[in-house]
């Protein structure tokens, strides 16, 4: 007796194999898809954090050099730092104190693990060339001195103008608050204070192109060819600029006891003028 058994046809079996295989591989496709999708996010997610990050680094560089001069100027006069700054040879004093560095613009690469400011490793330029010129007055990204501190990340460039033709154009703008007379010290001076901070670490750019990049002018436009800022950008170099406008004076601050006598109370009366 002969049984027929049913058996598949082949085309199906394989029709089957062949469906399987097409679902396995969009699957894949899919699984790809979204590992790929959350790279991508990962890594733009990465990119804003470490892009923060340097942003806060460069800010708080740049703006410890303007505290460090807010300090300078507001501390002990006796202090090594306030000569740095009020002396012949400072940031500030060599423009108070040389009625013939009123146009000069001063270079220099804030240092502060070797001494805040050194006019001899400082470059003084005048009108389009260079008064006093050094190869210290920029930052080396290969000179680890010459970065803020000792990971050697950050480095600042920093830029003094004097503005105080501008800004004593008002009525006794030039003139210290309490003072009537003409002497040097009795003027109120404004600076403009240029500070460059950069990682050039995170950049592909030679020493060469940073250092000819900060002796680009800080107070051009940002988008200026003549421009720091542009110049590091084009460079490939992070970077933050900060801007601060200081005015320097010696404020005249004096009380005065007039006793014309005795009152009431004499012994009230006399201690204040004792005391005043």
């Amino acid at each position: 007796m002969n049984i027929n058994r049913p058996h598949a046809h082949p085309s199906v079996a394989s029709d089957q194999r062949g469906a399987v295989l097409i679902v396995v591989l969009l699957f894949l496709v899919l699984i790809m898809l979204v590992g790929v999708i959350a790279v991508r996010n990962s890594t733009t997610d990465l990119k804003l954090a470490t892009s923060d990050q340097i942003n806060t680094v460069l800010l708080q560089s740049s703006d410890s050099v303007n505290n460090k001069i807010e300090m300078s100027v507001n501390g002990d006069p006796i202090s090594e730092e306030h000569k740095q700054i009020m002396s012949f040879t400072g940031i500030f004093g060599y423009y108070i104190l040389n009625d013939s560095a009123n146009e000069d613009i001063i270079d220099f690469c804030y240092r502060p693990r070797a001494g805040f400011f050194n006019i001899d490793n400082a470059v003084i330029r005048r009108n389009t060339g260079m008064l006093v010129s050094n190869n210290e007055g920029y930052c080396d990204p290969e000179a680890t001195g010459d970065y803020t501190s000792a990971r050697n990340t950050t480095m600042t460039q920093v830029m003094v103008k004097n503005v105080s033709k501008a800004a004593g154009a008002r009525a006794f703008g030039h003139m210290t608050l309490g003072s009537d007379t003409e002497a040097k010290t009795t003027k109120m001076h404004t600076f403009e204070i240029y500070s460059t901070s950069v990682l050039p670490s995170y950049g592909n750019a030679k020493t060469k192109n940073i250092q000819e990049c900060f002796q680009k002018d800080a107070s051009a436009a940002i988008d200026s060819a003549d421009s720091v800022s542009k110049c590091m950008t084009d460079n490939n170099v992070p970077n933050k600029m900060l801007v601060e406008q200081v005015d320097v004076a010696n404020i005249q601050n004096g009380e005065f006891c007039n006793f014309f006598g005795k009152g009431t109370n004499d012994k009230s009366s006399s201690q204040l003028c004792k005391d005043s």
